[in-house]
């Protein structure tokens, strides 16, 4: 009696087809790892420094101080934070006075976060008795999304509109701050980030100075500064 003879070439077939599936699957997987990595480095501000491209003088503005402003604790986290601190005080000819932060980031990958009012400011003692949304026209057609914030203790009321920049999109929650990220992640760029924070002492409602001064500033720097304040066009 003959035995059976194995059907060989079909089981192989069957192999190679697997391994092929398989094959195909990890290109396909390694081809949209490929595909999703960031690369291109979004650095707006270069080799330049921000105390070289924002002017000591504009629109009846004077620079008179670089301290009297809330910082962020001096930490390490805050040195790896930023790679850029610019902090002014300027006077106008009408002896109002602004307060301007800039901090800049060159890299945002999600592990470190630039530092926000909503924190710094009750670490120093502080109490937050208005938050609003804001826009801020900085020139027509640039309408940055930004908060309004009102910080006080007993004797000091502080105004304040701020925003925060990372890579071409503007989070103003701090849980957005890392889906902006993964956004620009997706799109092949490692952004760079910049909060700006301006503000002023006072009663009343300080948006129309800050506004003032915010735009007045903008018009004043070149095209370099204005995309590290609103990213690249």
């Amino acid at each position: 009696m003959s035995k059976p003879i194995p059907h060989t070439s079909t089981h192989a077939t069957a192999v190679s087809r697997r391994q092929v599936a398989a094959g195909v699957t990890l290109l396909a997987a390694a081809g949209a790892a490929y595909a999703f990595t960031p690369r291109t480095v979004l650095r707006t501000l270069g080799t330049a420094k921000l105390d070289t491209l924002v002017p000591h003088a504009f629109g009846g503005w004077r620079f008179e101080a670089n301290s009297g402003l809330v910082l962020p604790p001096a930490d390490q986290l805050r040195d790896r934070i930023y790679s850029e601190l610019l902090t002014r005080v300027y006077r106008h000819t009408d002896g109002s006075v602004m307060m301007l932060l800039i901090a800049y980031a060159g890299t945002q990958d999600g592990s470190i976060q630039v530092h926000r009012p909503e924190v710094c400011y009750p670490a120093s003692g502080f109490r937050l008795t208005d938050i609003e949304d804001h826009d801020v026209k900085l020139a027509p057609g640039v309408d940055v999304p930004s908060r309004y914030i009102v910080a006080e203790t007993e004797l000091r009321s502080e105004k304040m509109i701020y925003w925060t920049r990372l890579g071409h999109l503007f989070p103003r929650k701090w849980s957005a701050q890392r889906l902006a990220v993964m956004e620009e992640n997706l799109k092949g760029i490692i952004p760079d980030g910049v909060l700006v924070r301006i503000s002023t002492l006072g009663q009343g409602d300080g948006r129309p100075g800050l506004d003032r001064f915010a735009s007045a500033m903008f018009g004043a720097v070149g095209a370099q500064m204005k995309s590290v304040l609103v990213g690249p066009a």
